[in-house]
């Protein structure tokens, strides 16, 4: 009878060889094991990426391989996987940890866990998470922290991942060169509202404090010329008050580029005073909505209105808004705005949600590293594009935008952001992850 090779381990050796160049390439050492194997089909001995030095911490790979089809329950977000007794048996027995990592060829797809990392109370089962799984030089944190002896006190390991490029939640304020200064006969804003409410072609993207009123545009064009000693209105230049040290000058900056903020994206924002959050605004009851932006140099988009229906009784969803706190600072002298990523929730997408902080829990634990990058990303391209003159892009008026806006260079990182950091804690999280795949697609 001729010799023969296997369809299963030809399988079995090209999925042991698309872990071994995962494992090269995250900087890693990988011996193999070889036919003489009982349960480990490698070693991988942890190595310094900045200095080339292996740190001598071993630990065991055993890949198992598969051609196509579906793992056991498995759905967009997760599966599970059932670990032989004699395996688990053979792995307990070893003096390194071990893990398991499962290869499709069909996808190409590789996940990785502990082999202890099992289901409370089910010692043979795995659940994988999809994101938070995944094999590549992204885990290598992870699987180095399985190396370290925690009853050794003063054992280190230094960050075994490479770097990451870094975008900063700032971006620069370009302010226009006049500011417009003038007494009013109104002690503050709020006493001059009702007089300006009574006039036409009004504004708000102003501010009085102690009878004084700036603005960056000219109050005698507007209604607010109501609000003003008229003869007393001066065009001065910007530096003398927003890079004034008197507080009260800092104080009037900060409201004023709000205020203009408010005005400038008014189109796509709504701002709520009470809680100084800027969201995004539904387009009809209980309809979903997508923004598009670009995403360093590809167009992208972000669901930024998400409805959802409630399982349990009709009429009883809620609908989740992207929101943001914007923070403006003055850094010796120049203006910046942080951007501090949010949600709001409403029950059609325009009535505030009863019960907004239990949503908010669930939701904040759920977001990750890429997914808090994107939002911020999405931010600064809506801010910049507030900021650049193009008629119908906003629905203001036609006059140019008082204000510009500039992306800070992106950061190198030396060690990127470990995934570790950003674990999901709040029991909702999972929850409302299948909702919003399950919502994917069902834009209005």
């Amino acid at each position: 009878m001729s010799k023969r090779i296997t369809d299963s381990q030809i399988l079995g050796e090209l999925g042991e060889t698309a872990i071994k160049k995962i494992v090269l390439e995250t900087g890693f050492l990988y011996e193999q094991r070889g036919r003489l194997e009982a349960g480990t089909d490698g070693i991988v001995e942890l190595r310094d990426p900045k200095s080339g030095t292996p740190l001598g911490k071993l630990l065991g790979i055993q890949v198992k391989s598969t051609d196509s089809g579906q793992y056991v329950r498995e759905n967009g977000s997760s599966f599970e996987y059932l670990l032989k007794p004699d395996d688990l048996k053979y792995w307990r027995t070893s003096n390194i940890p071990v893990i398991i990592v499962l290869w499709r060829k069909a996808d190409e797809t590789a996940y990785w866990k502990d082999v202890s990392d099992c289901v409370g109370g089910e010692e043979r089962r795995l659940k994988f998470d999809k994101r938070a799984d995944v094999f590549d030089p992204r885990c290598a944190d992870r699987i180095g922290a399985l190396t370290i002896d925690r009853r050794t006190p003063g054992v280190f390991l230094p960050p075994l991942n490479q770097g990451e490029d870094a975008i900063i939640n700032l971006l620069r304020v370009k302010l226009p060169d006049e500011i417009f200064v003038s007494t009013s006969p109104f002690g503050s804003g709020r006493d001059a509202v009702p007089e300006l409410v009574r006039q036409s072609n009004i504004r708000f993207d102003w501010v009085i404090r102690k009878r004084r009123f700036v603005s960056f545009f000219d109050p005698r064009e507007y209604g607010t010329r109501a609000i003003v000693d008229f003869d007393q209105v001066e065009a001065v230049d910007t530096k003398f008050i927003a890079f004034n040290d008197e507080r009260d000058d800092i104080n009037d900056t900060m409201e004023l580029l709000r205020r203009t903020v408010e005005r400038q994206t008014m189109a796509h924002l709504s701002f709520l005073r009470k809680d100084r959050l800027f969201h995004f605004k539904a387009l009809a009851i209980g309809k979903s909505r997508i923004y598009r932006y670009m995403s360093n140099v590809n167009e992208t988009s972000a669901k930024v209105v998400s409805a959802y229906a409630s399982k349990k009784k009709e009429g009883r969803g809620y609908v989740r808004h992207h929101a943001a706190r914007l923070r403006f600072e003055r850094l010796a002298d120049e203006w910046f705005v942080v951007i501090d990523p949010d949600f709001y929730f409403t029950t059609d997408g325009f009535q505030p949600h009863r019960y907004p902080e239990a949503l908010l829990a669930g939701k904040k634990r759920l977001e990750r590293n890429a997914a808090v990058r994107g939002q911020v990303m999405m931010w600064q391209h809506l801010l910049v594009g507030s900021g650049k003159y193009e008629a119908g892009l906003f629905d203001t008026d036609e006059l140019a935008p008082l204000l510009q806006f500039e992306r800070l260079p992106v950061i190198q990182l030396s060690q990127a952001v470990p995934e570790s950091s950003w674990n999901r804690t709040d029991p909702r999280a999972k929850d409302m992850e299948a909702q919003d795949l399950f919502e994917e697609g069902s834009v209005g």
